[in-house]
């Protein structure tokens, strides 16, 4: 790879990075604050609470940009094969809402961390140990995710191609077998 193709490469990261964390910001942000009105936690504002979730929503995004940067988009999936296609957008999206996920688990432990009880402890204490609800932060992040990878999928295709015009192109017109 050439010295241009490698700094034009990591230009687009570096610019696609901080839309991402800002992204992801909001949705964790917005939980955050969803889970703090429905546990009725209105004594005084939990600012490490809101903390995490920035941090959580900025290690996420480097994350994701890097996993990017190490398997991209078009080596997952042939685009003659529309199952593939979706495929690797399953794969890619479940595997970023279980690093999610962890990095929840994480935050729980910081948490316990803070207000001095044990680390591990705080963990095995998510959300209760109740499985229904781990579950359901997993598929909530699941979907907050979806959007973003599945963007990044069609921008690959598109390639040099105006997104927009390959959006509203008819099926019959489009020859990437999608």
């Amino acid at each position: 790879m050439k010295l241009n193709t490698v700094v034009e490469h990591v230009k687009k990261i570096l610019i696609e990075w901080p839309i991402l964390a800002t992204y992801l910001a909001l949705w964790f942000l917005s939980i955050t604050f969803y889970d703090r009105a429905t546990l009725h936690l209105h004594e005084r504002p939990d600012l490490i609470a809101y903390g995490l979730a920035l941090l959580e929503a900025v290690l996420l995004s480097k994350f994701l940009v890097t996993a990017q940067m190490v398997v991209p988009y078009g080596f997952v999936f042939n685009p003659n094969f529309k199952i593939t296609f979706y495929l690797a957008i399953i794969v890619r999206t479940t595997l970023a809402s279980l690093v999610v996920l962890m990095l929840r688990y994480l935050d729980a432990g910081v948490r316990g961390l803070v207000k001095h009880q044990g680390f591990i402890e705080s963990m095995k204490d998510f959300c209760q140990g109740d499985v229904d609800q781990i579950l359901s932060f997993l598929f909530l992040y699941w979907m907050v995710v979806l959007p973003y990878i599945t963007y990044r999928f069609i921008l690959h295709i598109a390639v040099d191609a105006d997104l927009v015009s390959l959006l509203i192109s008819k099926r019959s017109q489009n020859k990437s077998g999608l």
